[in-house]
């Protein structure tokens, strides 16, 4: 998050990765080749057996280090193929627009891996169980996280000293002062192969256009496994990005994601990638200066875990102040992100381990067009989905949102009035307080459509604050469970709520401080509501299993309103006229 140097160093480090590449064992007596003549299109590297002084031009003839396709430089319109089973201890630096990364050899060896680690030699004893490294840093370096075996260290932030910041700290923690010195807590004198990453990059294009990453493996970078800043039509494919990020942006805040799009960034794509263990965000498109456009990004059929801050956030940020920025056309589909928040770095700032985070910080900004669909979030420390900000209406379908720490969805604004969560076809179930919380009195609302609550342990819906307005409907839902089936303070009147089906219990409703034990309670309580609503044997085929399909014998059948026009079910089947309540279609 906030990946930009705000400091006078991070902004010289940042302009010198854009020309500077770091060759792992290189010097600058290395000779390059010829530059290539215009007509060469595709190069070859090979880690293991290829020699910079050879041409590169094939298999046979590869280079040897990825510092060669600067040196050479590739042209734009080039290929550059990285040999499978290869490892190279570099940051790869993009010199032109038009470049595609791919790998090619052996199918059955590993893909091609750029790893920004630097082995960390002898350590000091300081007394305490605490020892420190030394590691010595290029002007385009910094530390960000340590391993150890290939395991990643748990992370303390650096507080004051090394005594202070291990004062509680299990053995096996690592910290780093910044710059160059890093720390570690342990009961025994350090045993093993440790690696500190010191690449801020694994792969970087800035200002570049149509960039493919195709079949690559970044890992142990200090900042962005993949970073596209101001980067049109610039896209990663089958990519694993893990094991990242920790590096200092500012004087005590430490960040680094996975892939992430920058700022005046446009038309890019992730598809079919892998990205787990990160500090911050697993993928995120962000805007961190003032009057940037960020537009039509699309992130699909991709697994993100154990991220520290979110799976995927979407940020327009304040940044110490920017303003007028805005995000367009976000597409989610297709995504599994779970155990947000309990990766190397724990919960990012404490407070957050998201699974999907959407927020324009106050005055940065706006966004809209945000598009989610077919997307599992699992696990999270905190929300499985936050949505802050003006961020236009947020549209989630055939979500499947369970097991997160807190609350499935929660929309959480205090002045925003641009802000609307439009929810259909969806699982939301077993979190930790409410199935999905709105909390706002400026906000504009809610459209719960098609919906199965189930098990959620506060309430499977609650309205904290409201605005009486017509803007909150609930209909064609199924709610289930033990818990409170809605919960609201008051606000709702002005709403739709009906075509709801519930399994019947004591308090299943809880309005004003007013508790009602059954739908026709509820109804006669608020002629409004459930006036074609219904409770008794919901009939679930077996939420153990999470199998939350329709049974013969449930009364949810045939009881919604065709109305709300929504097509299709949780398992993209057709629903009927009329369609039964709930994610799924009685067939």
């Amino acid at each position: 998050m906030k990946a930009i140097f705000n400091s006078v160093r991070g902004a010289a480090l940042l302009l010198l990765a854009t020309i500077l590449v770091s060759c792992g064992g290189g010097s600058s007596t290395t000779p390059t080749p010829p530059t290539p003549p215009d007509t060469q299109s595709a190069y070859y590297i090979d880690a293991d057996s290829g020699s910079d002084l050879n041409t590169g031009f094939n298999s046979t003839s590869a280079w040897k280090s990825l510092a060669q396709i600067a040196a050479a430089p590739v042209p734009a319109g080039s290929t550059i193929y990285l040999k499978r089973g290869s490892v190279w201890y570099e940051q790869l630096t993009l010199p032109d627009s038009l470049i595609t990364i791919d790998a090619y050899g052996d199918s059955a060896l590993s893909l091609p891996r750029i790893d920004g680690s630097r082995l960390v030699g002898s350590w000091t004893d300081e007394g305490g169980g605490i020892y420190s490294a030394a590691v010595t840093l290029a002007a385009d370096e910094g530390l960000g996280n340590l391993s150890v075996g290939g395991v990643m260290m748990p992370f303390l932030a650096w507080d004051t000293d090394a005594a202070t910041t291990f004062a509680s700290a299990a053995d096996g923690t690592f910290s780093y002062r910044y710059p160059d010195t890093l720390f570690i807590k342990s009961a025994a004198a350090p045993s093993g192969v440790y690696r500190a990453s010191v690449k801020f990059f694994g792969i970087t294009a800035e200002a570049r256009s149509d960039i493919i990453v195709r079949n690559v493996e970044t890992r142990r970078f200090s900042l962005h496994g993949i970073n596209f800043k101001d980067c049109l039509r610039c896209e990663v494919h089958g990519a694993v990005v893990s094991q990242g990020g920790g590096a200092t942006i500012a004087a005590g805040l430490y960040a680094g994601n996975g892939i992430e799009f920058g700022n005046n960034s446009s038309n890019g794509l992730v598809d079919g990638a892998v990205v787990g263990d990160i500090f911050d965000s697993g993928i995120s498109p962000q805007t961190y200066a003032s009057n940037k456009t960020l537009s039509s990004i699309t992130i699909k059929n991709s697994t993100i875990d154990k991220c520290g801050f979110a799976g995927v956030e979407v940020s327009v940020l304040s940044n110490g102040g920017t303003t007028g920025s805005s995000i367009t056309g976000l597409t989610l589909s297709g995504l599994t992100i779970t155990n947000a928040g309990k990766g190397w770095s724990g919960r990012r700032y404490g407070s957050e381990g998201n699974g999907i985070r959407i927020k324009a910080d106050a005055g940065a900004g706006t966004m809209s067009n945000v598009q989610i669909d077919t997307t599992t979030v699992d696990g999270a420390a905190w929300h499985g989905i936050v949505l802050a900000g003006e961020i236009g209406t947020v549209n989630l379908h055939r979500m499947n949102i369970k097991n997160n720490g807190l609350d499935g969805i929660a929309l959480d604004e205090s002045s925003a009035t641009g802000l609307k969560l439009h929810l259909t076809s969806s699982l939301v179930h077993d979190n930790g307080l409410y199935g999905f919380v709105y909390d706002s009195l400026t906000a504009d609302g809610f459209e719960l459509y098609q919906n199965t609550f189930s098990n959620n342990a506060g309430a499977n819906l609650a309205v904290v604050n409201t605005q009486n307005t017509a803007s909150k409907k609930v209909q064609n839902n199924l709610f289930y469970g033990s818990t409170r089936q809605i919960w609201s303070l008051g606000g709702l009147d002005g709403g739709v709520i009906d075509n709801n089906c519930y399994n019947n219990f004591a308090n299943m409703f809880m309005f004003s401080f007013v508790a009602y034990n059954t739908v026709e309670a509820f109804h006669t309580a608020y002629s409004a509501y459930e006036t074609s609503g219904a409770g008794g044997t919901v009939g679930l085929t077996d939420t153990v299993t999470g199998d939350f399909s329709l049974s013969s014998g449930s009364v949810c059948k045939t009881l919604g309103n065709a109305s709300v026009g929504v097509t299709t079910d949780y398992s993209g089947s057709p629903f009927a006229n009329p369609p039964s309540s709930g994610a799924y279609q009685y067939h």
